[in-house]
């Protein structure tokens, strides 16, 4: 499995707080929105990245179970997290659609659902 690091994807170190998180979240949702990249499947992936990070760092339980796989597996410590959980898993109870809605209405783009829907079936 790929090699990857959630904090690395958001740009961030593992002593980020809540705030940092949020706010490079939506630094880097503005930036890669497929709406702002229509012919650029490139940005559509790295969207992905950074929606399914945010949905790991922003979650307390989430975030400590990664940061354990770090400590005991280093750079294999996506592969292992992903080995043990869906996209359902990752991504039930994060607050991205509120927050990729919030970005959608200021800057006129389509909604989460439309662009989630499109990324993820």
């Amino acid at each position: 499995m790929e090699q990857k690091d959630y904090y690395e994807t958001l740009g961030l170190t593992d002593s980020a707080d809540v705030k940092q998180i949020r706010d490079a979240y939506r630094r880097l949702a503005l930036l890669h929105h497929p709406d702002r990249n229509q012919n650029s499947p490139e940005a559509a992936e790295r969207m992905k990245e950074i929606n399914e990070a945010y949905a790991v760092l922003s979650d307390p339980v989430k975030r400590r179970e990664y940061d354990t796989f770090k400590t005991s597996y280093g750079s294999s410590a996506y592969g292992r997290y992903r080995q043990m959980h869906t996209d359902q898993d990752i991504f039930r109870g994060s607050d991205i659609q509120q927050i990729f809605e919030e970005l959608s209405r200021a800057f006129g783009y389509r909604s989460f659902e439309d662009i989630f829907r499109d990324a993820y079936g």
